[in-house]
């Protein structure tokens, strides 16, 4: 009996004239013309059938056969991963009142300030749980930090003092407001190698309306001065901007980059899980002007390599949404855990519990346990979306996006595991503008974005 053949999943699509191929399980994009298409278009559903002779080199070329079943996933171990990450609560409480705070003006629902015994039991805490693994990082987060400056001095020079002890090397960061920052505070930041990510939401008026003073004055000429001043000192910090309602992210990330920013992040508001809104429902909020964002940038893209310009390309890899995912496609990476939430990483409030992350701290039924114990219950966080979730296991854009964030999962529809429409229908989207993008690209194309380090060299399977 003659063997069937699988066909791997994959996904077609067409965007400006111009019909694209995902190949989803090996991570590739492929150009493909009418014919092939329709040709293809039948099988999108998965086949175990032997497909005509000229149909089978048609999905071989695309690396699209397979015999069998899929090849499993590797799913986490049965002991769970160390930590190796800690956000870390210097105070709960904030001097700004940004009208999209998913922790209710950095209270996190309690408020409070971290004493200095259970910040050195929580950095204790840290290099315990991670073991064996030799680096670790802890990142100064809040509310604003910066209100908890001595005991972010003291905690840093503990912190290094501990990891040396234990053989560890230890990466610090902050993520401030920057409406505090002073000399003597850029001056500790520098001599420490303390990598500092800046929120602020753009131009003057996007700012404002986001980002007040907790008595509602404007925050963006107190903030702008000193972040020019950190970026003197520290060029490489990047600026991070939440996207509300109709704002337009082009707009947003230009004002960032104007300031004088030159990596910025952009991402949509999420919803509090400490507010007190019916359960199933998120805030109403526009994804379109991100979308419309990756339309242009894949654009942008294609011209610029086309016409070998790296400068350009050396900084707008920096400031665009769509290179991580071009990236994943030119070097064929599958991701299958979303982020650190449950596996790697935790936040520790101003009180020393542990939570699954930063963004759930001060929620009782994501307490994991407390830096003065050394149990933690973690194991139903750690199971995959992409083998469990329906409607992650089906999407064509499951090993870009990997299930989301757990936090904004859990704010729409209160499962961690189950991702928000919005969301899903953004990660497709800008899964086939990378995917567009990539499509266009030739070896040539590809050894250009190598040699001039924008993009890594595809590692070898043999590399280690």
């Amino acid at each position: 009996m003659e063997d069937k053949i699988r066909v791997k999943p994959f996904h077609l699509f067409r965007h400006r004239g111009r019909r694209c191929l995902i190949n989803i399980e090996e991570m590739s994009a492929h150009a493909v013309d009418a014919q092939v298409a329709a040709r293809l278009a039948p099988l999108q559903a998965g086949s175990r059938d032997i497909p005509e002779p000229d149909t089978e080199k048609i999905l071989k070329g695309l690396g699209l056969l397979g015999n069998g079943k899929p090849g499993p996933l590797k799913k986490p171990g049965r002991k769970p991963a160390p930590i190796v990450s800690m956000a870390l609560f210097l105070t709960q409480s904030c001097n700004l009142k940004c009208v999209y705070c998913y922790g209710e003006g950095g209270t996190y629902g309690s408020g409070g300030n971290m004493d200095q015994e259970t910040a050195f039991q929580a950095v204790d805490w840290l290099i315990r749980q991670s073991g064996k693994k030799k680096k670790i990082r802890v990142g100064f987060f809040g509310g604003e930090p910066l209100l908890a400056f001595p005991l972010m001095k003291a905690v840093t020079e503990y912190a290094k003092e501990r990891a040396g002890e234990a053989d560890k090397t230890i990466d610090i960061t902050l993520t401030t407001n920057a409406t505090l920052l002073d000399d003597e505070k850029i001056a500790f930041i520098k001599e420490h190698d303390i990598s500092v990510q800046v929120s602020f939401d753009g131009p003057r008026g996007i700012q404002d309306a986001q980002r007040p003073f907790a008595d509602g004055k404007s925050s963006y000429d107190v903030a702008v001065p000193r972040i020019r001043k950190l970026l003197k000192e520290c060029p490489e910090a990047p600026g991070h901007a939440v996207i509300t309602g109709n704002v337009d992210p082009l707009r947003v990330r230009k004002g960032l980059q104007d300031i004088g920013f030159g990596e910025v992040s952009l991402t949509p508001a999420s919803v509090s899980l400490l507010r007190k809104t019916a359960k199933g429902t998120t805030p109403q909020r526009n994804l379109d002007g991100l979308a419309a964002l990756d339309k242009r940038d894949a654009e942008t893209w294609i011209e610029r390599v086309r016409n070998r310009d790296s400068t350009f390309l050396k900084g707008f890899m920096s400031v665009s949404e769509l290179y991580e995912p071009i990236r994943a496609f030119l070097n064929n990476t599958r991701k299958t855990v979303p982020c650190g939430a449950g596996f790697g990483s935790a936040g520790v409030s101003c009180a020393g519990d542990v939570y699954l992350c930063h963004r759930f701290v001060g929620m009782e039924a994501y307490r994991l346990g407390n830096v003065f114990s050394n149990q933690l219950h973690r194991e139903e966080y750690r199971k995959l979306p992409v083998t469990f979730v329906s409607e992650c296991r089906e999407c064509f854009a499951r090993f870009l996006c990997a299930g989301g964030c757990k936090h904004d999962n859990a704010g729409a529809g209160g499962s961690v595991f189950q991702p928000p429409e919005d969301t899903c229908k953004l990660m497709r989207y800008r899964c086939e503008m990378a995917a567009y993008t990539v499509s266009f690209m030739t070896d040539e194309d590809r050894d250009f974005l190598t040699r001039h380090d924008i993009v890594p060299q595809k590692l070898c399977p043999l590399d280690f």
